[in-house]
């Protein structure tokens, strides 16, 4: 489960790879080869993001990649092509004539079944590493009896996803929901203190309903 120091790691890598998904959203502007077909088929997938960014390293600005972009780095940013975002191109007689990058939002209302469900496994994952075994179902007992909690739950899932996404083990558009469902005012700056004081709200809920028989 994820520690303190995890969470800064993980809030930094994902603050550069963002940083990086809007340097080529902007240079692309100038230069649509850099995004081609191939380019944003490569970046769309953890292995081959790597190896472009390997490849493209004297063309990005100094810093915004690390020295081995392989594992979490490449798998965050591959992720967003998952989640939110996606390449628009144009052509004009077989030649792109335009690139760019945009935010992507599913067709459709939010899968609140989704949502729940991604927010109780947080829950019971974290839980269950404090020794509290939590049953899904009862994770969502909790949140429907502890609608005060609502906030703390959605920070700690979003980051407990943020994770899984540095792994390779997103769920996709599900994250993005989450992300939008948390309020402004927390998630423009987000930070690792944030977190964890979420975290510890939900292990102390935790305890709580578990002493309740609940």
């Amino acid at each position: 489960m994820l520690g303190y120091d995890d969470i800064v790691e993980l809030l930094t890598l994902h603050a550069k790879a963002y940083e990086l998904l809007m340097w080529l959203s902007r240079a692309s502007v100038d230069d649509p080869g850099l995004l081609s077909v191939d380019a944003a088929a490569r970046l769309a997938r953890p292995g081959t993001a790597a190896a472009w960014i390997a490849e493209h390293r004297a063309e990005l600005p100094a810093g915004l990649a690390p020295v081995d972009p392989q594992g979490p780095f490449a798998n965050l940013l591959s992720s967003f092509f998952s989640t939110s975002f996606r390449v628009e191109h144009l052509e004009f007689k077989n030649r792109i004539v335009s690139a760019r990058i945009v935010l992507y939002a599913s067709p459709g209302p939010p899968d609140r079944t989704g949502i729940v469900r991604t927010q109780a496994l947080a829950v019971k994952h974290l839980a269950s590493s404090q020794k509290l075994p939590t049953t899904e179902g009862q994770a969502r007992s909790l949140l429907r009896a502890r609608r005060d909690l609502r906030d703390a739950v959605l920070l700690w899932t979003y980051v407990w996803e943020l994770d899984r996404r540095a792994r390779n083990r997103g769920k996709g558009p599900v994250v993005h929901q989450i992300w939008r469902s948390i309020p402004w005012e927390r998630k423009r700056a987000l930070t690792a203190d944030q977190v964890w004081t979420a975290r510890q709200q939900l292990l102390d809920a935790a305890r709580e309903h578990a002493g309740g028989g609940a």
